[in-house]
This record gives structure tokens, sequence and C-alpha cells, in this order.
């Protein structure tokens, strides 16, 4: 497909992410049957003349390489080539159209920028991630089959290669929900659902099967498999905030450090970061990048550490008032509703 060889956000982003501190939560296939799915104005009181004091500040790349976006399966990866997959589209069982990769590939296709998020991501998981994507929502692909979405249909049951299934509801088309077949720049990973996978704006990564092979519209609710294991169906992203450095359990010396992480809510941006250490007051973190819905925040916090063992606990709010949970461990993998927290790290100093 001929694409403008304008500069594309892509490039602009891979050149910042030239200094990149890695932000990987690769954890591999998952085994199956286990509960795992499948994000200047106040420099928290530091001045100028301080921060310059900081030799290397942290930074988390605004996308992720391919190579280090987590990853999460709930059993072994597909071997799928173009020459033996297809889309098959159907409304309850009768088969409405079916197309190749080749069809889509015709199409003029757009990048998005798109943050995933895994609804057992937490303190223990920081399994978020973000990237651009290349495809189209998927009702202008519709369209161009000539699909209409059919009278009385509720629900989208999405089916993968490896017999993975989820739904979501038909309204979410005008979100709207996305097919994409290339990331950063590249044809989709293997582990990230090559040839073609769905994007779900505001919803954990759940509920964009990767290996997609069929869309099927029903009258009824249908529970995929990891909500029939007890995780949300509903599944919407729910306001947390991240601590990517410095870790915790973690030793530093006395002075100025950066406090950098991740806050994400899907598709209600996350429009402040503010930062505590030990029972001090909260702070507001400086957002390094928050280009708005369904894509991660980045942010840092300077700390004058002092001597001692210290607690740094990051909380986020949104642009309608949400607030990530004041709790110092929220845990998505006992809630099964996904990660709502504030996150805490313990860092000694010497």
């Amino acid at each position: 497909m001929a694409r403008k060889k304008s500069l594309s956000r892509r490039d602009v982003l891979r050149s910042i992410g030239a200094a990149a501190f890695l932000a990987a939560c690769t954890d591999g296939a998952v085994a199956k049957g286990t509960r795992s799915d499948a994000s200047a104005a106040d420099a928290g009181g530091t001045d100028a003349g301080a921060a310059d004091a900081l030799a290397q500040p942290a930074i988390i790349p605004h996308v992720t390489p391919n190579k280090d976006h987590y990853v999460t399966t709930f059993g072994a990866t597909p071997s799928l080539s173009a020459a033996n997959w297809a889309l098959t589209f159907l409304d309850r069982g009768t088969q409405l159209g079916k197309l190749d990769l080749a069809y889509l590939q015709a199409l003029s296709a757009r990048d998005k920028e798109h943050t995933l998020e895994c609804i057992s991501a937490g303190t223990s998981n920081p399994a978020i991630s973000n990237a651009i994507w290349t495809g189209l929502p998927l009702k202008e692909v519709l369209a161009a089959l000539q699909i209409a979405v059919p009278v009385g249909a509720n629900w989208l049951k999405g089916t993968a290669a490896d017999n993975y299934t989820t739904a979501i509801p038909v309204a979410d088309l005008d979100r709207p929900v996305w097919l994409v077949w290339k990331m950063n720049g590249e044809p989709l990973p293997a582990t990230h659902g090559y040839p073609v996978r769905v994007l779900t704006p505001g919803r954990y990564g759940m509920k964009g099967p990767k290996w997609l092979v069929s869309l099927e519209f029903l009258d009824t609710p249908y529970l995929g498999l990891w909500e029939k294991m007890g995780w949300s169906d509903d599944a919407t992203y729910r306001p947390n905030a991240m601590i990517r450095t410095p870790e915790s359990g973690g030793t530093v010396s006395a002075g100025l450090h950066q406090v950098a992480g991740m806050a994400f809510a899907g598709s209600d941006p996350v429009v402040k970061v503010d930062v505590r250490v030990d029972t001090d007051p909260w702070q507001n973190a400086v957002l390094d990048y928050a280009p708005g819905p369904d894509i991660w925040v980045l942010w840092h916090f300077d700390w004058h550490a002092t001597k001692g063992s210290h607690i740094v606990q990051a909380r986020c709010t949104t642009k309608s008032g949400a607030m990530s949970a004041p709790n110092t461990y929220g845990d998505g993998g006992k809630a099964l509703i996904g990660y709502n927290g504030s996150m805490t790290v313990t860092v000694d100093v010497t």
C-alpha cells in the first residue's frame, strides 16, 4: 500500500525512544488455564537548577519496542501464514462474508497509537505497553465489504486461531474498535497476533483477541474463556498508577533521584499524577507524556532522598475525576476486575 512520506508520529516517537529505559514486562505464554489476561508545571518542589543536577533521567520510551511489549496468552502461539489465514464474518451462525490478508493490505490503512494493559496487571505484574498500530476501524472494514450490522445484534464475539474467545457489545464499534495488522511499522509479530488482531478502546487486553479468525454477531451475551473463569466480562479499564523506577526493594544513595512510571485508565484519560514519600503530603508529579484517551501517561517526580528506608507511592486522577484506589497493594489478580491501585515501592537509601 502506498503511503505518504511525511514524518509520522511513529518516526518522531522512535527518535525520542533512543535513550529508552526499557519498559518490559514480557511474560511469554502463560500456561493454559492460569488466571492471566489474554497503559512540567510542578516538579514536585524541585527547581530548575536541581533538576539539571540529575545526570541521567530515567526515561520510559513513549512507544514500547515490539520485543519489549508485554505478551500474555492462554496457550501456545498458533502458526499462521497469509496463505492459510482468512477472517469470516457471521450473523448468528450464518456467514456474511470473508476476507484475506491481501484484501486488508489493499485498503488505505492508518496509524493508531494505543496502549494495552493486561487485566491481571498489578504491583507484581506491570503488564502495560504502548505501540503504534496500523489498520482500520472495524466499521470501515465492514463497509468496504458491504456488511451492515445485523438488526437485533447486540454482541460481537471474536474467535482466535488458538480457540480463545471473548465478546464485546456491538455499541463498542463506535468507540471505535479497530482491526490492525501492523505494530510499530512492522507486520504483527507472531506473539502479538499475526496476521490480524483487535484493539478495543476502554477495555483490558483480554477484549482484543489476537490471531483473529472470525467475528460473529449475536443477540445474547456471550462469556469467553477468561470470563467463564471469573474475570470481569465488562473489563473496563480502572485508574492505576505504576512506578517503574526505582525498583521496589532496591537501594540508592542519598541525593536527588527521579521516580518515574506510567498511569492509565483507558478512554478516561489521566490528567494528574501525585507522589508521596512515607507519610509526607502528596505532591504533583510532572506529566512528561499525556496525549489523551487510550494512551498511557508517562510521568516523573524529583525526589530528594534521605538516608533510611522509605515508601514511595504514586496515584492518578482521570478527566472524569476518578482516582486510583488508595490501598497500598491493589491486586487485580485477586479482584478479577483489573488493577485499580496507587502503586508503592520500598527503597533503602544509604
